[in-house]
């Protein structure tokens, strides 16, 4: 647990929280506390963000994979930049480490198991500030770049070069500063 009076990065973040039920987005509020946020809510739809404030958006792993998909696409979708390139971060009761990877396919920028070590899960919510983040967008995603955790082997005659549109862009958050957006020829 962050000690009593001691402010990290995250102070200055604010952390939305998305569960299945009231129980979820309490573990999940806990957590946020405990990592040393500066602000924590519950999502609610008439739910008004400050458009000035750095904000992770925590999506619990019991929420339907639908549900986490709707977050997903809605948040990238938006208009606001402090929304659509925010960092979203999936937090899984336990479970085997492989599941994952449907998670990171779908998009999350991390994702935590809520057994690890408070300082491992707090390093890597803070991995995702003040610093480059590659996200890749085409036609089907939006998000981190992925590429490092693909099943099929580059080399894989199966795996077929080219074929799709996509951009490249460098995301870069900070808490002072806000977010910039560069894209990548």
């Amino acid at each position: 647990m962050v000690e009593p009076g001691t402010k990290t990065i995250l102070a200055s973040c604010m952390a939305v929280t998305f569960g299945p039920s009231a129980v979820e987005m309490a573990t999940l509020g806990d957590l946020a506390k405990r990592l040393g946020f500066g602000a924590i809510v519950a999502y609610q739809p008439e739910l008004e963000l400050p458009s000035d404030r750095l904000i992770f958006y925590i999506v619990h792993g019991l929420l339907p994979d639908a549900g986490k998909q709707r977050v997903l696409r809605a948040l990238r979708a938006s208009e606001h930049k402090f929304r659509r390139y925010a960092p979203i971060i999936c937090v899984v009761p336990k479970g085997p480490r492989h599941q994952i990877v449907p998670l990171v396919q779908m998009g999350f920028d991390e994702v935590l198991f809520l057994g690890d070590h408070l300082l491992d899960l707090q390093r890597k919510v803070t991995e995702q500030l003040c610093q480059d983040i590659l996200y890749v967008k085409s036609e089907h995603y939006f998000g981190p770049d992925r590429r490092r955790i693909e099943l099929i082997d580059p080399q894989d005659p199966r795996r077929k070069p080219g074929g799709a549109f996509y951009t490249r862009m460098h995301i870069h958050r900070d808490p002072v500063t806000g977010i910039s957006v560069n894209e990548l020829t």
